[in-house]
């Protein structure tokens, strides 16, 4: 039987959508063959306590890396975390080489996806990489805006991300936009290029949204969830809130996250009794959605340009209306705009996200559910497990014959 190796940056217990989907990609192909799964310790999101969590249990083997982990958003904690990790899958590749026939490359960007490509160009085993976010123009939104610097950085990192793109037998992107982009800048047929966006399962979205409110309940329901991140935006999101002096809308901002702390400094250093603070419980993201009328993601600029966030994925099979603060030309954009579910601004414009809060905050409930229907209808044709699963395993299958 073809032994197939996924080398998972993160795996469950880990709740993120990439341990999810690595997860569903296990299962489907240990049908056919034999599959390992490495992965490192959990440790995503930050403040989860893994100390008792369990593995799940299938018909693959599961093989926990003892490498570093750095959950905390530090560039040098990341790098060192990224190597590690790399390092480990490279010595398991040495040694099993000869009975290895592919390579699924999702561990840690961008020098852990490298020094994998380099072992499997090495030991000819024909390798995918999914590609989330594009290294080194991420990591630059991150750096002081200092030319040279950033010049530096760009200078020394971008052969590195070249190489393990230009060997892949398949590069998946989420996005056309990320695809074209990447085809363009490092200069690799298009053909190459497999654009598969993020899935979720959606079995489990099928909440009635109106659970709990009444029908005189006209409170409308603005709410992120998801990993409060610098790269999410939520002070934006709060100030913007706030400023709107809404008397019929509460703001709630759900889940945990490097920037949670400072954004709810800013909720009580703003006075806002409608802004609220809650988790998220494992597995519970279906449900804490469902309490909202309109979903919120803000992006930082550069940030949403080249891909689809899975928070989108899963506000829009939640049957949400989605209020977005991104950049015009994104695949967020596009979507929301031909699918007609939401509202868009431009990226980091305060003005624009108040006057928008104050929009939706007017329309009637029915209005938001229609936009909502319309949401779900896209994301079961386009995000779902079973549309996207499913085309992956197929591309795999078919890198696997090719190579016997």
């Amino acid at each position: 039987m073809k032994h197939i190796l996924i080398i998972s940056a993160n795996f469950p217990p880990e709740p993120v959508t990439s341990a999810v989907m690595n997860c569903d990609l296990a299962e489907a192909l240990s049908g056919d063959y034999r599959v390992t799964v490495l992965t490192p310790p959990p440790s995503r999101p930050r403040e989860m306590d893994f100390s008792h969590a369990v593995r799940p249990v299938g018909n693959y083997r599961i093989i926990q890396q003892e490498s570093y982990v750095h959950p905390k958003s530090q560039i040098l904690g990341r790098f060192r975390e990224s190597y590690s990790f790399g390092r480990c899958a490279v010595r398991y590749i040495r040694a099993h080489h000869k009975e290895i026939d592919f390579v699924y490359n999702d561990g840690w960007q961008f020098v852990g996806l490298y020094l994998v490509a380099r072992a499997c160009v090495k030991y000819g085993v024909p390798y995918l990489v999914p590609i989330q976010d594009i290294y080194p123009e991420s990591l630059l939104t991150k750096l002081p805006k200092v030319n040279l610097l950033r010049s530096s950085v760009r200078a020394l990192m971008a052969p590195i991300d070249r190489y393990y793109i230009r060997h892949a037998s398949r590069v998946r992107t989420i996005s056309p936009l990320m695809a074209d982009y990447l085809a363009k800048t490092r200069r690799v047929e298009k053909e190459r290029f497999l654009v598969i966006a993020n899935w979720q399962d959606d079995s489990g979205f099928n909440i009635d949204s109106m659970a709990g409110q009444g029908s005189g309940d006209t409170t409308v329901r603005f709410m992120f969830a998801g990993n409060n991140s610098r790269q999410a935006n939520v002070a934006l999101i709060i100030n913007a809130f706030v400023d709107a002096d809404l008397d019929n809308a509460e703001l709630y901002i759900m889940g945990g996250g490097n920037e949670r702390e400072r954004c709810e400094a800013l909720a009580r250093q703003r006075m806002a009794d409608n802004v609220f603070f809650g988790s998220i419980p494992e597995g519970k993201v279906p449900e804490v959605q469902s309490r909202a009328d309109v979903m919120v993601l803000a992006l930082t600029h550069g940030t949403a340009t080249l891909c689809i966030p899975s928070k989108l994925v899963a506000y829009m099979l939640s049957g949400k209306a989605v209020l977005a603060s991104v950049e015009e030309g994104s695949d967020t954009a596009r979507i929301l705009h031909e699918v007609q579910c939401g509202m868009v601004t431009l990226e980091d414009d305060r003005a624009q996200l108040t006057e928008a809060f104050r929009k939706m905050a007017a329309m009637s409930k029915q209005t938001l559910r229609d936009m909502g229907s319309r949401s779900r209808r896209y994301a079961e044709t386009h995000l779902s497990r079973e549309a996207n699963l499913k085309r992956v395993v197929e591309t795999i299958t078919r890198i696997v014959n090719e190579n016997r």
